[in-house]
């Protein structure tokens, strides 16, 4: 019976917990093992180190059999697929009855999900104090650009320049209102107003955006396409902010898109885990490669000519101060889904 409740309780242990004989071969393991996609059975007799992806570990290991101490480790380990996991591996020597070393005993914990969360905060540091200095920066250089800007106006209407000269002074305003616009959007990234919340029906609002896209979509002989749907639930929005992030992304496919191509647009009420309004906006354009999905919410990315690579930044602060999320699937050459999930309040 007791030996029976040990068992138990080793083989629903969370973490890896496994013995090994002298010669590192599995002695013990428990069914915690199935996780990594290997069965423990198949496992019993063979050496520990067939699961570990980490070369010099093997001198590490061999030091180990015969020594009295307890150590901990950061290893990586391979599950059945080959996926490596970043591990915290505690091992200690295994002694008989009469305090002989027979073997090594440990722990085996993934630590890969908590290290990728430090990680991210770690991102998210760094991208909060780049925003930080940005602002400051935006600010001092608001004012000396409204001045380059109203100054140009002033020589262009004392001027009067034709041909080149004209040309140079519309190229020279130009890149100033570029200017602006960068400035403009760095601030809304880094300071975003207050949200201004009203119930709403989020059909009305994406008809709107549709009607204001109604001259691109023409220039670009694209089509949106709103897929038919059941009664959807009002939900709790700042409208404008919310327009905002649809035109972003609703841009960003028709700019993916070939001429003649089509984006569809499709809204459903989700209940898992907790009820939500989905808006899937599906283009079947250039795709995004699987390195840069790692980046596209970061402020600044872009592989565009023009633009500040802030948009994607911007549109994600707005749906998590929702309470939302925006998730991404893409592949290169075949298109890529945006899913919004707003909550319905």
């Amino acid at each position: 019976m007791k030996n029976n409740f040990y068992k138990r309780l080793l083989d629903n242990a969370r973490d890896l917990i496994w013995a090994t004989d002298m010669e590192g071969r599995f002695t013990y393991i428990n069914d915690n093992i199935s996780e990594w996609g290997y069965d423990k059975d198949e496992l019993i007799g063979k050496p520990l180190l067939s699961i570990l992806n980490t070369q010099h570990v093997v001198k590490r290991y061999e030091d180990e059999l015969g020594s009295d101490e307890r150590k901990i480790h950061e290893l990586e380990i391979l599950d059945k697929l080959g996926n490596a996991h970043d591990v915290l591996v505690s091992s200690s020597p295994l002694l008989n009855d009469d305090g002989e070393i027979i073997g090594v005993m440990g722990i085996i914990r993934d630590v890969t999900e908590t290290q990728n969360l430090q990680e991210k905060l770690k991102n998210e540091e760094r991208l909060a104090s780049l925003g930080r200095l940005a602002v400051g920066i935006a600010h001092e250089i608001r004012n000396p650009l409204s001045s380059i800007k109203m100054n140009l106006a002033i020589l262009r209407q004392r001027l009067n320049p034709t041909d080149d000269n004209l040309d140079h002074f519309l190229i020279a305003q130009d890149e100033v209102t570029h200017l602006e616009e960068v400035i403009t959007e760095l601030l809304l990234y880094a300071k975003p107003s207050p949200l201004k919340l009203n119930r709403q029906n989020i059909d009305v609002v994406l008809d709107e955006v549709i009607k204001l896209l109604g001259p691109k979509l023409l220039e670009g002989k694209l089509s949106i396409k709103k897929l038919k749907h059941s009664k959807l639930p009002m939900v709790l929005i700042d409208v404008g902010k919310m327009r905002q992030v649809f035109m972003n992304i609703l841009l960003n496919a028709m700019q993916a898109s070939k001429p003649g191509g089509s984006i569809d647009l499709q809204m459903d009420e989700v209940a898992k885990p907790k009820s939500m309004l989905r808006i899937t906006v599906t283009d079947r354009g250039i795709g995004i490669d699987d390195e840069d999905m790692k980046y596209i919410f970061d402020p600044f990315f872009t592989n565009k000519k023009t633009g500040t690579g802030l948009g994607l930044s911007i549109v994600r602060n707005i749906m998590i101060k929702h309470n939302g999320n925006i998730n991404f699937e893409s592949e290169k050459g075949k298109g890529t889904k945006v899913f919004m999930n707003i909550p319905v309040n």
